[in-house]
């Protein structure tokens, strides 16, 4: 099954712990208020994908631990996400994975397919961006409402050590000369660097 993507990277050492790959899945269908990358929304104006492609990139990029997939809104492609979720763990990478529908919603639902993938997390991120609880104090999240579920024992250390992890940021120079920037940090910020990086 063919998976709507915004992006991939195979190596990233800002999107949650040690060094991942990330994915961002393409279409989302809650759409928060002043979200940062409402580019991800349109699931139409994502690159369609093979997941077996992905899974070929992973298992030839060494030095990863994991993968983390943010969106977008990964419930949303949650019956083609779940095979490829499967074989990412199978092979022993680890799974970290935000959703902005609360796990309580998500688990009501009844869909299976989205169940399987919370079942799956290492670290499952929950609740929608809300603007009025903007807070930068914890690292992956950008409100105070968002939680951070510490479901297996490979990173449940870290729970008690949020406050000693720092939100970071990486700025990617490809050949042709194109910027990209992935991590977490102030809107405002943001705009502010995206702006200095666009007179480069």
């Amino acid at each position: 099954m063919e998976l709507y993507i915004n992006d991939f990277i195979p190596v990233t050492a800002v999107e949650g712990p040690g060094l991942r790959a990330c994915l961002w899945v393409q279409g989302c269908s809650i759409r928060c208020e002043d979200c940062m990358v409402p580019h991800t929304w349109d699931k139409s104006k994502g690159k369609v994908v093979d997941p077996s492609t992905l899974l070929q990139t992973l298992a030839a990029t060494p030095g990863i631990e994991g993968i983390t997939v943010l969106g977008g809104e990964p419930m949303d492609q949650a019956a083609a996400l779940l095979p490829f979720l499967e074989r990412v763990k199978a092979s022993g990478l680890s799974l970290m994975l935000f959703s902005g529908y609360t796990k309580e919603a998500i688990l009501e639902s009844g869909c299976h397919y989205k169940a399987g993938i919370i079942a799956l997390c290492d670290i499952f991120i929950d609740g929608p961006y809300v603007k009025a609880l903007t807070s930068f104090d914890r690292p992956w999240v950008g409100s105070g409402n968002q939680r951070i579920f510490f479901q297996t024992e490979r990173y449940k250390h870290l729970e008690e050590q949020l406050h000693t992890i720092e939100n970071k940021v990486e700025i990617r120079i490809a050949e042709d000369g194109s910027i990209a920037v992935n991590g977490m940090m102030p809107k405002e910020k943001f705009l502010e660097l995206r702006r200095s990086l666009g007179k480069i």
